[in-house]
């Protein structure tokens, strides 16, 4: 549930607002000019004086959009493609290199996209485009985002392995037209939620099922034991073991029922093989938790980067997620088991010291020893969200707490004393930002100002108080201050670069916007 979970290809639905005065929480002005990085876009509207005309966060949007689809596309190499670029200078319009770019903390540079596309990265944008054609009537939207995904599935797949070009390590290169790699020698496949799935079955039926049952052939090291990796290799069989990382596992699991369930490979002969994987998985999972005292589900179990001995609630949450989805398809002993392992997740994460303390900044516990239990630190983890920081392996408050919120709507037909636990972790966190604004002095990547919005919004459907409605609308246009100016219809990578760059989540930054747009317009 929550703003992000519209369905994107159908009817849109939000519920209905009535608008109100802005509050208290509405943002200062002269404050937010003094930190804003620049004022190009803004200055057509101010929401100080509670007048803001809401149709320009349409504009901007649509703007945007309009920019990626003329401009922003893969027009390099031999072959031109409706691919969008994943890195671009906002200026000249053009993809350029890491050192013309230069380095972002918080991200490694082997998982950046220069000079290519990567999908996985661009679903705001995708979304977006869905949308708008959904709002404004013009079915070009659809029709340009449609081209994309054919291209990518029918030209960016292996041919050996049936994986994608894409994930944390992997891009199309635009130049090479081939499969680029964040490290030399190490084409890394790694896939992630996918939404589109409807769409890619009816764009491209072939490869979306070559894909899924690749994951079982490729990703899987031994389909006895199910140990595998979130990494294998996209060029050739390789596939790796000892990081059985639990969200990684759900994500498969639910690939594999939504293609299972899809009439497109109704008649393909290794369908009954989709549940022999669901199967294999899941017990690797259920055999993972017994490796720890805690009881706890870890990281993998490899002790290498000391995968063994962590343990993290939200990866385990997204595989109680995806379980959910599974659980239909068994009707004996094993759907019990699955429902009651989903369910052992969510206590777990609801009995961790959770801790939001305003003095130390910490928030949930999201990183714990795999033995003790306790939180803890591990590379470049932490063992709580905070407010405002983001980066590899850590992440703010929001984006945990926009998952709450998701639980608190799978469970409350079923649980409605867990729901109502996840409810009020959410707006306990949700209510730190109706009076913590964020350090503009420091570096800041518009992924955070996304998962923001998008809890105030959640935040407002689940309680009615316009409280947290005026709160989006400060961080829609605080985040407009710092991420667009007068020079791009593009959002920056962050508020010290200048630059575009999915990575960092902009193109979920103007989603976000135009879910505030669609709200505040009762649409």
């Amino acid at each position: 549930m929550g703003f992000n979970r519209i369905g994107i290809l159908g009817k849109i639905l939000i519920i209905p607002v009535i608008l109100a005065g802005l509050s208290m929480y509405s943002c200062d002005n002269s404050k937010k000019n003094q930190n804003a990085s620049s004022a190009g876009v803004i200055n057509d509207y101010d929401i100080s004086d509670g007048q803001n005309d809401y149709s320009n966060y349409l504009k901007i949007v649509k703007n945007y959009a309009d920019a990626m689809i003329s401009n922003g596309r893969d027009v390099y190499g031999p072959e031109h493609s409706p691919l969008f670029a994943s890195t671009i200078n906002r200026k000249t319009m053009k993809i350029g290199s890491m050192e013309d770019f230069g380095d972002i903390p918080g991200v490694r540079t082997h998982d950046r996209s220069i000079k290519g596309a990567n999908p996985l990265q661009d679903v705001g944008l995708f979304e977006i485009c869905y949308r708008l054609s959904n709002i404004t009537g013009d079915e070009s939207y659809t029709r340009e985002a449609d081209n994309s995904l054919k291209f990518f599935f029918n030209q960016c797949q292996s041919p050996v392995t049936g994986l994608m070009a894409w994930g944390e390590h992997l891009y199309w290169d635009f130049e090479t037209e081939a499969c680029g790699y964040g490290k030399e020698n190490q084409d890394y496949h790694e896939s992630s939620v996918w939404p589109f799935w409807d769409r890619c079955y009816q764009l491209a039926p072939e490869a979306c099922w070559k894909f899924t049952i690749g994951e079982w052939d490729h990703q899987i090291a031994d389909k006895k034991t199910g140990h595998f990796s979130r990494h294998a290799r996209w060029s050739l069989h390789g596939p790796f073991s000892g990081f059985e990382f639990p969200r990684y596992a759900g994500q498969m699991i639910e690939r594999w029922v939504i293609a299972y369930n899809r009439q497109e490979i109704i008649d393909q002969p290794r369908r009954e093989e989709l549940l022999e994987a669901i199967k294999v998985v899941y017990a690797r999972m259920e055999e993972n938790v017994k490796l720890t005292k805690s009881g706890y589900l870890p990281a993998g179990t490899t002790n290498k980067g000391d995968h063994d001995k962590v343990v993290w609630l939200t990866s385990n949450l997204e595989l109680a997620r995806c379980l959910e989805l599974a659980i239909p398809l068994f009707n004996d002993e094993l759907a019990e088991r699955m429902t009651a392992f989903a369910l052992k997740q969510d206590m777990d994460f609801l009995n961790a010291p959770h801790k939001f303390d305003s003095v130390n900044g910490e928030g949930y516990a999201v990183t714990l020893h795999a033995d003790s239990g306790l939180p803890r630190t591990r590379s470049m983890n932490k063992p709580y969200t905070s407010s405002w920081g983001s980066g590899y392996g850590y992440g703010p408050h929001s984006k945990v707490a926009n998952i709450c919120f998701d639980r608190h709507h799978a469970l409350k037909t079923s649980h409605p004393d867990l729901s109502e636990k996840y409810r009020k972790l959410a707006l306990l966190a949700a209510d730190q930002y109706l009076s913590s604004p964020p350090d503009t002095s420091q570096l800041i990547k518009p992924d955070v100002f996304a998962s923001v919005i998008q809890l105030m919004l959640n935040s407002y459907e689940l309680t009615g108080e316009h409280r947290y409605m005026d709160r989006a609308s400060y961080f829609g246009q605080l985040g407009i201050d710092l991420f667009l100016d007068s020079d791009s219809p593009l959002p920056k990578a962050t508020n010290q670069h200048n630059h575009y760059e999915t990575i960092t989540g902009g193109p979920d930054f103007m989603k976000e916007l135009l879910s505030l747009y669609l709200v505040m317009n009762k649409l």
